[in-house]
């Protein structure tokens, strides 16, 4: 489950509470993030695995002591069935009270860390250590990542965070990782604490890999905060669904992961942060993992090869040079199907800041996925490296295998137009039996020839 809230804060700077509880049981989920009225609206991620049963019901509340909030566009919430079987998710149930200057693990249970309650922790074949609190991955595979890093600052830290993610291969230890798999630096203050930067790549894995994350501010403190979630999940990759034997979906199995590795120029238009001619330096992106999805950097689009129902999570980083409010968008084939609006009112303190905006859409073969970013006003933006995308797909349409047409006159001389052997294979599709309206050539009806014909989204005409 992920929730992309955006909020407002109305009359003054407070917390905002957010749960996830099932039916009338207590939350298995609380996070508590900073909101300053002076500089909403504000976008948070929460995140985790739950375990339900058919008729549970899922609450999501959000509240805020004695003053008035509000929720805003592009708040978005994605339920999606785990369908490998293979899954970890951890949340901070205790905050932290780390005071280190040195790069550390901010979900390690020793000395100042945090605490983990059982009803915080969730897994099966992925194995959570609280003591080194590292990711042990079963099988090789494409594993999906996601990380809602809820962190204060201590005393009065003005620094940058700097999120890093880690693979060892067959034990943990960060100082001698095989690699760095992910690294961006993000805004910590300790006037709005705590705040919330979110990480979400898929990755190729091996068994006996570990996975880490660590923090690193230089100079200050900062600790996990309530709330914060490791988050691993083996994606199906097409394999049949964990526990039935069913074959059909193709979960997971079309994907792409896609990172920047150079700050954007900065402009007051649209910015696409995955076209490489708004790059600087050597223009070059990094790609995490991909299949069945093409990745144009020239145009910064995102091309899908099969249709399905496609989960998308866009996580730029911004540097603003002055105070506006800025709107990130997904679009499919130039149509907004999520947008999402954060403000930045002083740079001193919010800059550089992580904002995630999510989708879960229905696409069509060679769709175009691209996302943009724009300001309400002429104030320059630009992306920071580690500004990265993450699609893949849930759940796929199937077509039938190919065939060909046996012809409109049988051998005994019956017409076969509408028959599955003849009429049917002319398209593409995900059913067996076409309706019989497909074989009927001009109107199929004299009532209301001059309207517009049905549009059948799934199966074009072959050629």
């Amino acid at each position: 489950m992920v929730l992309t809230l955006v909020t407002s804060q109305e009359t003054s700077d407070r917390l905002q509470t957010t749960t996830f509880n099932l039916n009338s049981a207590s939350a298995i989920y609380t996070a508590a993030p900073f909101i300053d009225f002076a500089m909403d609206p504000t976008e948070t991620t929460h995140q985790r695995i739950i375990t339900i049963a058919a008729d549970d019901v899922l609450h999501i509340k959000t509240t805020t002591p004695g003053h008035t909030m509000g929720i805003v566009k592009g708040t978005s919430v994605v339920i999606t069935e785990i369908t490998s079987g293979v899954f970890a998710s951890s949340t901070v149930t205790t905050a932290g009270s780390n005071n280190t200057t040195d790069e550390f693990n901010p979900f390690d249970t020793d000395g100042d860390g945090p605490a983990f309650a059982a009803a915080g922790l969730i897994a099966n074949g992925v194995v959570f250590d609280e003591t080194d609190a590292s990711m042990k991955i079963p099988s090789s595979g494409k594993y999906l990542i996601m990380v809602n890093n809820l962190y204060a600052a201590g005393g009065s830290t003005n620094n940058t965070n700097t999120i890093r993610l880690y693979r060892s291969a067959g034990s943990y230890d960060i100082t001698t990782a095989d690699e760095r798999l992910f690294s961006n630096a993000v805004k910590i203050h300790s006037t709005v604490d705590p705040t919330e930067h979110t990480i979400c790549v898929i990755e190729d894995l091996n068994a006996d890999d570990y996975l880490a994350i660590t923090y690193d501010v230089g100079a200050g403190r900062v600790q996990a905060e309530l709330g914060a979630t490791f988050t691993v999940i083996k994606l199906q990759e097409g394999q049949p669904i964990a526990g039935t034997g069913r074959g059909l979906g193709g979960y997971g199995n079309i994907y792409a992961s896609v990172m920047s590795d150079q700050d954007s120029t900065a402009d007051d238009d649209d910015v696409n942060p995955f076209d490489e001619g708004t790059l600087t330096g050597d223009a070059t992106f990094t790609t995490r993992a991909i299949s069945g999805i093409v990745f144009s950097p020239a145009e910064g689009t995102f091309t899908v090869d099969k249709p399905g129902l496609y989960f998308i999570m866009h996580n730029p980083i911004f540097q603003v040079a002055g105070n506006v409010v800025v709107t990130t968008k997904i679009l499919v084939n130039g149509v907004i199907v999520s947008a999402s609006d954060t403000a930045f009112i002083n740079n001193v303190i919010e800059d550089p800041m992580n904002l995630t905006n999510t989708a879960f859409v229905e696409l069509q073969r060679n769709d175009v996925v691209t996302v943009f970013t724009g300001a309400n006003t002429a104030v320059n933006i630009a992306h920071s490296a580690g500004s990265h995308i993450t699609m893949f797909r849930y759940f796929g349409f199937f077509r039938t295998q190919e065939a060909l047409a046996s012809g409109l006159i049988g051998d005994d001389l019956t017409i076969n137009t509408f028959s599955q052997g003849n009429l049917s294979v002319q398209y593409d599709r995900n059913i067996d039996q076409l309706p019989f309206k497909f074989g009927i050539r001009g109107a199929g009806t004299l009532r209301g020839r001059g309207t517009e014909p049905s549009v059948v989204k799934l199966g074009d005409k072959k050629v």
